[in-house]
């Protein structure tokens, strides 16, 4: 069951963007197609994760990657909080975009601890993508040329 906890849509908010009015809609379709958490396989606090965070790409003029089922993955929160650790790397500003993965990978079925124990997780937490606000032009330029290259308009 997915749980209303909206951190996207909080951090979005921080840029005046909204969550579109088909998101729940796309939300229940993904978790019919992906209903357990991919890190973990938990049915249990669910989140339908982007990828690469929305507001980005509505932010650098692609507003469809909200609703593109390519840029989607399930995890969950609670006790793991496998959404907050591989899909954002603790920092819900930032996003992993390795997380594909990162959940298939060397985190599959690790405890929230563990993964923080864990000398790539620091690795990559450390390492991780900044918030829009700290984006330099250049930066934003490169997150849009990834957008395009791993998500070309269909």
């Amino acid at each position: 069951m997915q749980q209303h906890h909206d951190p996207g849509a909080q951090v979005a908010g921080q840029q005046g963007l909204q969550r579109s009015p088909q998101w729940p809609m796309v939300a229940g379709e993904h978790l019919q197609l992906e209903p357990v958490c991919r890190a973990c396989g938990s049915t249990d606090n669910l989140q339908v994760h982007h990828v690469l965070p929305f507001h980005f790409c509505i932010l650098l003029g692609r507003p469809e990657l909200e609703l593109d089922q390519r840029n989607l993955i399930t995890l969950c929160e609670g006790a793991n909080n496998h959404h907050l650790l591989l899909g954002h790397l603790d920092d819900w500003q930032s996003y992993n975009q390795e997380v594909r993965l990162d959940v298939a990978g060397p985190f599959y079925g690790m405890a929230g601890a563990s993964i923080r124990a864990n000398p790539a997780w620091q690795t990559e937490e450390k390492k991780r993508p900044p918030a829009w606000a700290q984006m330099s032009d250049a930066a934003k330029a490169a997150f849009r040329l990834l957008m395009d290259t791993l998500y070309p308009l269909e």
